[in-house]
Order: structure tokens, then C-alpha cells, then sequence
């Protein structure tokens, strides 16, 4: 029965190009390479609004941290409100070329997660980050405040501390770099909600101060006491246009594309930096080696019937490493799509095993 079906030419090669599409699809969807930028100004009120399927600002040119100051506790204040609760997003990232990682503050499932990676998620027992759960509820506004300093790093809800990490500590060198807002500068992972302000200090505010802030910032009278030790500050007051002006002349404006763009996305990056010790990378992995078996079982079982049949898993295993390697490609140009030698490694690893399926089959 497995021999006269294999040896179906006019049912292999549809079979296999049905499967050939439906890679494509599943890799490529869905085909866009441009995406309007999704970000409007908030009537009637300072802010500014991230709607779907994604919106981002970006600082002009990267925030310099003097070097005195790079070991110094940082304060950042973040006051937004979520669209969306059970979800992994990205609501600022600070992007700089000599640091392996980006800084993060994002969005997951719900509760804040400060990193300095982008793949790894609270459950991984690799990378540094904190966590903090249940923070954000679905509409409504919230002032985070984080400090950090020798002792750690305490996160606040609020003008109310919600958890303190003794392990943990942001030094004002790595708030340098390019400012992004609305996403990973790097990789796709869309914020969604408004943010109202947005502020980095070279120092760690007292309890008092973090009170003043809040209170001062609910009756929109924010004054900085020390403006010195405040790196950027953006208020959103435009109202309309293309730029978010700083508050400080030493701090980039912010500029909202036309388009949306990730300003620093990796084609092809490394196998390492998506590794993740836990249950849904090896998921993945796992969906990518099955998702190609078919492809390397079907194109070994056409051309074990052609002059090619004695290098048959090898040439599918090629056309396999081949393939896969055209699809990252592509998916580093989608915004939607991240582009990984990993998914080389496992897809070409999936043609193989599909080859080499059709041998044992064939055989028997």
C-alpha cells in the first residue's frame, strides 16, 4: 500500500505543493510588509493612543547618559492606561547597539515586567528581569513608578508600593540609547492603550516625592523640583502633529512615523537569542520540526523515483535548509514575524526526519 502510494507521481507533487502553500502561509501570514502606524493623539486631554494592530514613537537620536552619572539610581515614571490585560506587550524599550539586550518595561499578562532581555518571560529561569503580577486592569489609568538603587528595586502603583526586588538594580547607564515607545525596538510585541507621561531621572525619588508627583500629575501641575538629575521628560501636550517635544532641550523629541517600523529588528538572528528554558520554546521547536516532516517526506518520495534517488534525503534536506532559510529571510522585512536561525535549525530538522521516515516506510 505505503509503495504503489509513493510511487503516485500525479498525487505526490499536488500533495506536496498543497503542503509547499500551506508553509508558506503559516510562515508569511499576513503578507504585510507595510503597517500604518497606529498611533492618534487623545482628544481633548494630553496624551497619546496606541490602537491596533500597532503604533510606535521614536526618540530622533539616542539619550546620552553622562558617564558620571551611567552608576547612579534611575526613577522612571510611566502613567498610561492598558487596552488589554491578558497579553505580552512592549510599552517602552531603550535601544542601544553596545548592550546585547534592550531595556524593557512591558506588559505580561496583566502584570509589569522590567528586563533587560526580550525573549525571556517571567517563567525562565535565564535572564535578568523582575516581575510583578496583577498591576494593570483593563481601562483604567495607572502612575508607575520605579526606583532603583543599591539596596534594589521597588515598583509603585499609584504613589503605593506594590513589591520590592533586593536582587535587582537599573543603573542610569542602561537608559541609554535610543528611546521606543509602543513596542520592542527589535521585535514585534505592539502596546496598546495611552500613555500620558513618560519620565527618566538619574535619581531614586523618596516615597514624599513619588506622592508629589502623582498628586501634582492628577491636577496636570507637574513642576520638577531638581530639573538636573531628569534625563527625558515628555508630557504629550501637542495635541496634533508628528513630533512629542521633550521637556528638557538635552532629552530627543519623539517622532511618530507614518508607517509603523521596528526600528532595530535582527534578520536572521542568532539561536541564542530566542533560547528560553521553558514549556512554550520547546513547544515551538517542536510545532517546527513536525509543521516540515511532511515537506521532507514527500519531496524525498518524488524524487526517489528520478535519477536522483540515491542522494534523495540529502537533496530534500537541502531543499528543506534552503527553503526554510528564504522564509526567515522574508520574515525579517515583516513587522508581524520574527527571523531566527532557530527556525532554520528546526524546520531543516523536520525535512530531514520526514526524509528519512520515507526510507524506513519505503523499505517495509
Amino acid at each position: 500500500m505505503l509503495s504503489y502510494f509513493f510511487s503516485q507521481k500525479k498525487l505526490l507533487i499536488p500533495l506536496f505543493f498543497l503542503i509547499f502553500s500551506g508553509i508558506v502561509v503559516a510562515t508569511l501570514w499576513p503578507f504585510d510588509f507595510s503597517l500604518s502606524n497606529g498611533v492618534t493623539w487623545i482628544p481633548n486631554r494630553n496624551g497619546i493612543h496606541f490602537s491596533q494592530p500597532a503604533g510606535v514613537l521614536i526618540s530622533a537620536s539616542s539619550l546620552v547618559v553622562p558617564p558620571s552619572a551611567a552608576s547612579n539610581s534611575v526613577t522612571i515614571e510611566l502613567w498610561l492606561r492598558s487596552d488589554e490585560i491578558w497579553s505580552s506587550r512592549s510599552a517602552v524599550g531603550i535601544y542601544n547597539p553596545a548592550q546585547a539586550t534592550p531595556f524593557l518595561i512591558r506588559q505580561w499578562n496583566g502584570g509589569l515586567f522590567v528586563s533587560r532581555d526580550e525573549t525571556r518571560s517571567p517563567s525562565s529561569t535565564v535572564g535578568d528581569r523582575v516581575y510583578t503580577k496583577h498591576l494593570f486592569q483593563r481601562g483604567v489609568p495607572l502612575f508607575l513608578t520605579i526606583i532603583s538603587s543599591p539596596s534594589g528595586t521597588a515598583i509603585y502603583v499609584n504613589a503605593e508600593q506594590k513589591q520590592f526586588f533586593p536582587g535587582f538594580q537599573i543603573h542610569a547607564g542602561d537608559l541609554s540609547g535610543q528611546i521606543v515607545l509602543g513596542t520592542a525596538p527589535d521585535s514585534f510585541s505592539p502596546w496598546r492603550g495611552d500613555i500620558y507621561f513618560f519620565s527618566l531621572r538619574t535619581t531614586a525619588l523618596s516615597r514624599d516625592e513619588i506622592r508629589r508627583d502623582y498628586d501634582s500629575l492628577s491636577a496636570s501641575s507637574l513642576v520638577l523640583p531638581d530639573p538636573s538629575s531628569v534625563l527625558a521628560q515628555y508630557t504629550f501636550t501637542e495635541s496634533s502633529g508628528s513630533i512629542v517635544h521633550s521637556s528638557l532641550p538635552a532629552a530627543s523629541d519623539l517622532q511618530i512615523p507614518k508607517d509603523f517600523v521596528l526600528p532595530h529588528k535582527s534578520v536572521l538572528q542568532s539561536p541564542l537569542a530566542h533560547y528560553e528554558t521553558t514549556w512554550h520554546y520547546w513547544r515551538d521547536a517542536l510545532l517546527n520540526i513536525i509543521g516540515f516532516v511532511p515537506f521532507g517526506l514527500l519531496l524525498c518520495a518524488w524524487l526517489g523515483d528520478t535519477h536522483a534517488a540515491r542522494h534523495a534525503v540529502l537533496y530534500s534536506f537541502l531543499a528543506g535548509l534552503l527553503f526554510s532559510f528564504l522564509i526567515e529571510l522574508v520574515q525579517g522585512y515583516i513587522p508581524q514575524r520574527d527571523s531566527g536561525f532557530n527556525d532554520v535549525i528546526t524546520n531543516s530538522l523536520g525535512t530531514l526526519l520526514g526524509a528519512l521516515l520515507f526510507r524506513v516506510l519505503n523499505r517495509k
